[in-house]
């Protein structure tokens, strides 16, 4: 086959980089590095990084400007059809999935600098983004059974949490609007709920935090919602991110450059065009140190 063997003639060698500066250690879960310190520092976000650890949730105080939040949650509503259509039929929760390629104001939520921060702290450096789901709440909206976010991976879970749920609330957070309830300390089960736990909230506390703060869990803790009871809506958008060895939910390989244009090269990290395991001829051997760098911090 004369053909084939010309194409594998003209494929480009591999060329695997020295191995200068390889870490060959690895921070604990626990562990702020010494890089990201200085900058959660100038955030004000130590302490949320501590609670996220010892409790498995957190809460980020004044995520944006008042004026970001009302952008925020007009365009979520713009993206389910309307507040009145939703309010029409509560029983369940109205949102959508895949945001980042819809109204630029979703690409600049996943990008907020104090989420980022956080994220790097939970899920490692060079993570990804992998999912933004969008949801209004009306009154008589049903809650959500106790679970904990990372149903795909098999118990027991990994020392090190591989997933981070962040949910901007753009409306008031407490149990009468449907907020989320969280079991402290569950992550550290490194288990899913079974059914018996599932029906008992025993323990659960709610989330209460105000418009344009966000609430956040990492992937171990065990969480669910409570029923809407309140007249209005509560409008959220749900963000995660996840470990660079983690598959996203969400896939935006055929939107990735245009997204990258709009917002710039952070989004080229969060959608894995940065790291050794993007390439589409396979393993990237040129990303290869930054890669197994990112891995271990």
């Amino acid at each position: 086959m004369p053909e084939a063997k010309e194409k594998m003639d003209k494929r480009e060698p591999i060329v695997v980089p020295p191995i200068d500066n390889l870490l060959y250690d690895t921070n604990p879960p626990e562990a702020i590095s010494d890089e990201l310190r200085p900058v959660l520092e100038d955030l004000g976000l130590i302490d949320v990084c501590h609670k996220l650890a010892k409790d498995g949730w957190a809460v980020i105080e004044d995520a944006a400007s008042p004026e970001f939040n009302e952008r925020l949650r007009n365009a979520i509503i713009d993206s389910v059809d309307g507040l009145d259509t939703v309010a029409a039929s509560p029983a369940k929760a109205a949102g959508k999935n895949m945001n980042l390629r819809e109204d630029p104001v979703f690409g600049e939520a996943a990008l907020n600098q104090k989420i980022l921060a956080v994220a790097e702290f939970s899920v490692g450096r060079g993570f990804l983004f992998s999912q933004m789901t969008t949801s209004v709440k009306c009154q008589g909206a049903k809650g959500i059974a106790l679970h904990c976010d990372n149903n795909w991976l098999p118990a027991p879970f990994p020392e090190h949490n591989m997933i981070t749920t962040f949910c901007w609330a753009c409306d008031d957070f407490n149990e009468e609007n449907g907020a989320t309830s969280v079991i402290p300390g569950t992550q550290l089960l490194k288990r899913h709920p079974n059914e018996e736990e599932s029906d008992n909230l025993e323990g659960s506390v709610a989330i209460e935090c105000s418009a344009g703060s966000i609430a956040l869990w990492d992937g171990n803790v065990w969480h669910a919602a409570y029923d809407r009871d309140a007249p209005g809506a509560r409008v959220v958008a749900h963000m995660s991110y996840s470990r660079l060895a983690m598959r996203p939910v969400e896939d935006y390989s055929n939107e990735a450059d245009m997204l990258i244009e709009r917002h710039g090269g952070r989004m080229a990290q969060l959608l894995g065009k940065e790291d050794a395991l993007f390439e589409s001829e396979g393993f990237g051997y040129a990303q290869m140190i930054p890669t197994f760098n990112n891995a271990k911090r």
